[in-house]
């Protein structure tokens, strides 16, 4: 029987509506720790101009960051990676060192924005609570979970993939390197990685199709910002209480030729360390025998979590105990052979990193400081996490950011596919017309 997309799911332990009063006391913690790591002054970067006399330490700003995209540990004794894009506009250590050290280093309105950017419209709380839960209500552990991601955003600089969007990512690759744009693009508009959905629990699905991937075609840079890109374009399907979202691993036509083990181990680690409580499913469909060997050498690099989510599926009859038949792709329905085509569509303007000015931006700030207001006030008081004012204080500042959304995410293919969009000041879920239009501008 098919589940109503617009009905919520039952009710899950450990989120905004069902906390119990200890959960709700290390979730006030988290925020007290926040909230002092956002005043902390830190160290000003770029640094000033290196003095002749310590050409040793001036070494030190020059040197490229070394934390690996896929290792949340300080990564000093292991080969640095080169990139020409990652880790460009950020202090070296604070990469580089180790959490406790190159944290303190960072400014905290840095932290701030980037935190807030991670937020990206959805119910603060919420996305406090994902590393809460993921880290089994160790307050310290969530603490230091949260921090991480901080810098690796920094580090991986999402703010700007969001920013910049396609277009935009795209003129800034060709700048850094002649053909890294075209590259970009030509993963992005193809059919190895498709958003749409939604599964029977109503979360987002993100179908990929291993058969189009072959580790040569590109830098593995590019793949790794694609990667990143539709993580966080992923992000405007959010709404409460839908928090995870589905991938479809379509493995038709898999050899090894198009096994990646790089970038499935960055992927792994960016589910587990850096949007945690984020996959509700993973569906590998159409398994070959020869993915036998491949999954084996897999196996032991996932997280115990990650690995209970993982369903195998044979064909269309078991995919659509997931997912109804009329929301997945022809390219795995249908008998033709199916090639990666560019979809055919107008670019959408670039998107910029300029500071924005417009009204809709002021209010969003504003309504920010608003929330860190009344936040600094809830924390010191026995208020529950679900009182009636701080659901309204994370409803206003929904608002807020959903009418900003123009000024703080750039223009993306997804919203020319109908997959959702800002209409009249509502957020629209559209799923490209494979699902009724769902509102979701008041799901907090």
């Amino acid at each position: 029987m098919t589940v109503d997309p617009t009905k919520p799911p039952a009710p899950l332990r450990g989120r905004i509506n069902t906390l119990t009063e200890t959960q709700v006391d290390k979730l006030k913690e988290i925020w007290m720790r926040l909230m002092e790591a956002f005043r902390q002054q830190g160290e000003a970067w770029p640094p000033p101009p290196p003095s002749t006399k310590d050409s040793k330490k001036s070494s030190l700003w020059k040197s490229n960051a070394s934390l690996d995209n896929g290792d949340s540990s300080n990564t000093k004794n292991s080969p640095e990676p080169k990139y020409l894009f990652f880790g460009t506009k950020a202090n070296p250590q604070w990469s580089s060192l180790p959490l406790e050290e190159a944290i303190v280093l960072i400014p905290g309105p840095r932290l701030f924005s980037t935190f807030w950017n991670m937020v990206a419209g959805d119910n603060p709380d919420a996305m406090v609570l994902r590393f809460l839960r993921a880290r089994r209500w160790d307050v310290e552990a969530s603490y230091k979970m949260i921090m991480n991601t901080l810098r690796w955003r920094i580090h991986m600089r999402i703010d700007d993939i969001v920013a910049l969007s396609e277009t935009g990512i795209y003129n800034e690759l060709e700048l850094l390197k002649k053909g890294m744009g075209d590259q970009f693009l030509a993963n992005l508009h193809s059919y190895k990685c498709v958003l749409g959905g939604p599964d029977k629990q109503g979360r987002g699905v993100c179908f990929a199709n291993a058969r189009f991937h072959r580790k040569e075609d590109q830098d593995p840079e590019v793949v790794r910002i694609v990667v990143l890109f539709v993580m966080e374009c992923a992000r405007m399907i959010v709404h409460q209480p839908i928090e995870t979202c589905c991938v479809v691993f379509n493995m038709e036509g898999f050899t090894l030729a198009n096994m990646d083990f790089e970038l499935v181990k960055f992927m792994l680690v960016c589910f587990e360390a850096y949007y945690p409580e984020t996959l509700g499913a993973c569906i590998i469909h159409k398994a070959p025998w020869v993915f036998s060997t491949v999954w084996a050498m897999i196996t032991p690099m996932l997280d115990p979590v990650v690995a209970s989510k993982i369903q195998f599926t044979k064909g269309i009859k078991e995919l659509v105990q997931f997912i109804d038949l009329h929301v997945i792709p022809p390219f795995l329905t249908e008998k033709r052979a199916f090639k990666p085509i560019q979809i055919l569509h107008t670019p959408p303007p670039p998107g910029t990193l300029a500071r924005p000015t417009a009204p809709e931006y002021k209010d969003y700030e504003t309504m920010i400081a608003e929330y860190m207001r009344y936040t600094r006030v809830w924390v010191r008081t026995n208020a529950p996490a679900n009182d009636s004012e701080r659901k309204q204080q994370a409803l206003q500042y929904r608002h807020a950011a959903i009418n900003a959304e123009e000024y703080l995410r750039g223009r993306t293919t997804y919203h020319s596919m109908g997959l959702a969009d800002v209409e009249k000041g509502r957020l629209m879920l559209k799923y490209a017309g494979k699902a009724p239009p769902l509102d979701i501008t008041d799901c907090v």
